[in-house]
């Protein structure tokens, strides 16, 4: 049980709060600097375990739940910000909801944005310390009795062009033989300085070579430029991932929910720090963008009816806001309990 304990529940525990307690941060750091009074700054939902509270009279606490955390502003009745209907003990110029519709948006943006500046600076960190793994056309490996150990593709064999593809990176490869299934592709190749090319088959959408990776450590600049760039392009993946889901075209057992995630912390922080950090950068991100999709409840989906009401030239009605958090409710519970269950049915497989 203490086995379990320390290898499973302690990493998927400390890696959540360290993300949540940045995203809560940014909500928290925007809420001062536009004037709101934070009344509780919680890591986790549900009954205090233990907290304490500061000179301001915020209450900095942990939670039973560790699923989440949330910012408590002056006005708001409840985690989700949902607006005191009582005026009686609210002091104006610290209400949350007493700010200008661009106040508000920053200090829901914040969140989100803490997420993506975290993942950043981790990818920053990554690069310096432990390098960037860098993608050569270079042949590794030649898979026996496949179709480019027999059309005399070897080792050490730089890639210089697929079907008259430039060729930069092993990766890039995947793309122009996917699409040749069953077919053949002409791959142009250097060897010991020699230029040959050679025709061959793409069988299950695999010719059977593995490239080359060079790990290779940045300074500070290339550092940042390349962190920036390796963001954009996680961020990227992950929204075309869920966009894929979204139209069919990619399985939902892919998702994943708080079972996976423990069970993805435990396989990274028994792999070491790299791994660990690797895996923070990337659970932030989607924490970040997961944030901003417009769905009520999250930080996107107030952020929306913010616009709304910015079109509307006025507050919403209330019906409609309930209505709209009663919705949002609903969807998120229904993707929380449909990933549970891709967890266990992964479990059981």
């Amino acid at each position: 049980m203490i086995e379990i304990l320390l290898n499973n529940i302690l990493p998927f525990v400390i890696i959540l709060t360290v993300l949540v307690f940045v995203h809560e941060l940014g909500h928290y750091l925007a809420a001062l600097k536009n004037g709101v009074e934070v009344e509780v700054f919680s890591i986790g939902f549900g009954k205090e375990i233990f907290g304490f509270t500061d000179r301001a009279g915020t209450r900095w606490k942990f939670s039973l739940i560790p699923l989440g955390g949330y910012v408590k502003m002056h006005g708001d009745l409840d985690e989700a910000s949902t607006k005191k209907d009582q005026k009686k003990n609210i002091v104006k110029e610290k209400s949350f909801h007493e700010k200008s519709i661009l106040q508000r948006s920053f200090i829901l943006f914040a969140g989100p944005f803490a997420n993506f500046l975290f993942s950043y600076i981790l990818l920053i960190f990554i690069n310096i310390f432990f390098g960037v793994s860098i993608d050569k056309p270079i042949i590794s490996q030649v898979e026996p009795n496949q179709p480019a150990f027999e059309s005399g593709l070897a080792p050490n064999d730089i890639i210089l062009e697929v079907d008259g593809n430039k060729v930069e990176k092993f990766s890039e490869l995947k793309k122009f033989i996917e699409i040749k299934n069953n077919d053949s592709v002409n791959i142009v190749f250097s060897r010991n300085g020699k230029i040959k090319d050679v025709n061959v088959k793409v069988v299950e959408k695999k010719i059977g070579i593995r490239g080359t990776i060079e790990n290779k450590k940045l300074n500070i600049f290339t550092s940042c430029k390349e962190s920036m760039f390796q963001l954009i392009y996680f961020a990227k993946a992950t929204l075309i991932g869920v966009y894929e889901i979204i139209t069919g075209s990619r399985g939902t057992d892919e998702l994943g929910g708080p079972i996976r995630i423990a069970e993805l912390s435990a396989d990274f922080w028994q792999q070491g720090l790299h791994s660990t950090l690797w895996f923070m950068m990337i659970i932030s991100l989607n924490l970040g963008l997961i944030n901003l999709f417009p769905i009520p409840m999250l930080d996107g989906g107030h952020l929306l009816l913010n616009f709304v009401e910015f079109i509307n030239r006025g507050p919403l009605n209330t019906k409609y806001l309930e209505i709209a958090h009663t919705f949002g409710f609903i969807i998120l519970i229904s993707l929380m309990i449909f990933a549970t269950y891709n967890d266990i049915a992964r479990f059981f497989e």
